[in-house]
């Protein structure tokens, strides 16, 4: 309950923002920069350093996968786009498994579910540290090479978590930000996603017939990888976060990155529209395998 709270007024904060005139559009690239370092950044450093046993990572490396099988699909098919679009696209039609799947997760799942969304989370940066590569070589907007650091700090965050793990277990206070990620990943997420929606950029951009065709058949590719998963483990809290995963809400970074990068996406905008279609069914799933 308290994540659908934040998710709400995250969004309305969001929405309100963006009609806040040129000036709040123009220091956008700065708040999300601060969203990536204080929420995202965070997660993965501690999510890595609580690792307690390696195979804590056999379930999420198989959810992680599903983020390679849509880079791989969305980039070979991407016709005469830059390579950087192409890993823009695969990241709309992909799940939300920072923003949605970790609060939904933590719901129908407890700690276990928790802990398993998490890693995942945790594993998907390393997809996403390659995305986002791509997507500052050929961005239309020049990024500066200062922030770099910033845009790569998921990344950066996990290795040093990694490192942490090796020297130290992590103090059990740090179980504390786990369990409020949840919420807050539900806030900073929903209220930069409604921003960004709203943005200028994103409302100049055209709807297309073939970018719903896109956005359509790579969807398809993804729900097929999860539910592989969910018919296949023997783990419900597994299962409940690779069914969360499958029928996944939107995205929440690919339009902020838009904004952030210059892209002008029609899957992007195609995904933040169609992609809560599917929102509900996977809450139902995730209902129907929870004990």
């Amino acid at each position: 309950m308290l994540s659908l709270v934040c998710f709400v007024v995250g969004g309305l904060i969001g929405w309100g923002a963006s009609k806040g005139g040129s000036r709040v559009q123009r220091s956008w690239p700065i708040i999300l920069r601060t969203q990536i370092l204080l929420t995202s950044a965070t997660l993965s450093l501690v999510a890595a350093w609580r690792l307690t046993a390696l195979d804590q990572l056999i379930g999420p490396l198989f959810l992680a996968g599903g983020l390679w099988v849509m880079f791989g699909t969305a980039v070979v098919s991407r016709g005469g786009r830059s390579t950087g679009e192409g890993a823009l696209e695969s990241w709309a039609v992909g799940p939300n498994s920072g923003f949605w799947v970790v609060p939904a997760a933590t719901a129908f799942a407890g700690p276990a579910g928790t802990m398993i969304a998490v890693l995942a989370n945790v594993a998907n940066t390393a997809e996403n540290a390659v995305c986002v590569h791509l997507l500052r070589r050929d961005a239309p907007i020049t990024q500066r090479r200062s922030t770099t650091f910033v845009d790569q700090s998921p990344i950066l965050a996990s290795v040093v978590g990694l490192l942490l793990h090796v020297v130290g277990n992590a103090p059990t206070s740090s179980k504390e930000i786990l369990t409020l990620a949840g919420p807050l990943l539900a806030f900073s997420g929903a209220a930069l996603f409604a921003g960004s929606v709203a943005h200028p950029h994103n409302l100049s951009v055209p709807k297309s017939d073939h970018a719903l065709r896109r956005w359509s058949w790579l969807t398809v590719v993804r729900v097929s990888y999860f539910l592989l998963i969910v018919i296949f483990t023997t783990s419900t809290p597994l299962a409940i976060v690779a069914a969360l995963s499958a029928l996944s809400a939107p995205s929440f970074q690919p339009i902020q990155l838009a904004v952030l990068y210059g892209y002008r996406s029609g899957v992007v905008n195609t995904a933040v529209r169609w992609g809560w279609v599917l929102a509900p069914f996977g809450l139902g799933l995730a209902a129907l395998l929870r004990p």
